[in-house]
């Protein structure tokens, strides 16, 4: 699997934002997030006693990147933390437009002159 550095959004610096019952309801709803079977990779004491920087790594070490990003996104929004499920979707585009750029054959020439679309409902 990944470690949490390379998945697409700081999930770290997210779950070290919730509180001490936030990252308790965190825990148990992500046990119950679509295809949690997952998670049966996972000692459920480790994720019990994992703080905020644990949980982190034991789900990207445990978990396809791309499940603990939906996922997460999907419990932020659960918990009502728009602010974080928003920030894990900002950070997330932010991270697909430089993987972008970076494969961008250079004789294209492509420069964009508008801003790129802040939602991804505008994108599509």
């Amino acid at each position: 699997m990944v470690s949490s550095a390379q998945m697409g959004f700081n999930l770290q610096a997210l779950l070290e934002q919730l509180s001490q019952d936030e990252l308790s309801k965190f825990k148990f709803l992500i046990t119950t997030a679509s295809l949690a079977h997952e998670l049966q990779k996972i000692p459920h004491k480790e994720v019990d006693k994992a703080d905020g920087k644990q949980l982190a790594e034991i789900l990207t070490s445990h978990c396809d990147s791309y499940w603990v990003e939906m996922a997460s996104i999907q419990v932020f929004e659960k918990m009502h933390r728009m602010d974080l499920s928003q920030r894990a979707k900002d950070e997330l585009r932010e991270a697909a437009l430089k993987s972008l750029n970076k494969r961008k054959p250079l004789s294209l020439g492509i420069t964009r002159k508008e801003q790129p679309p802040l939602d991804v409902e505008e994108m599509l």
